[in-house]
């Protein structure tokens, strides 16, 4: 059976991955655009223009899913150091 820590942090790894990929997309995708303005090619600017708007919007949904991800790993991992001092000041 998997360690669920290990799982989440695979998830977060993978997650800050498809990020930096987009990332390169849209920097490849906003050259394109203004290459398609120096050109002046109206009819592929626009559609350019909104492909690189739906790319914006993926990169925001990936960036909240990474973010979700990255917090629920925090929560199944702990601090060993965090753990003793919690063992040492709590009252027996």
């Amino acid at each position: 059976m998997n360690d669920p820590a290990v799982t989440a942090k695979q998830l977060v790894d993978l997650a800050r991955k498809h990020i930096d990929d987009q990332q390169s997309r849209i920097v490849r995708q906003r050259e394109l655009v203004a290459m398609y303005e120096r050109k002046d090619d109206a009819a592929r600017l626009s559609t350019a223009r909104r492909v690189l708007q739906q790319m914006q919007k993926q990169l925001a949904q990936m960036t909240a899913a990474h973010a979700a991800a990255e917090e629920h790993l925090s929560k199944l991992t702990v601090d060993e150091a965090s753990v003793e001092k919690v063992v040492r000041d709590t009252p027996m």
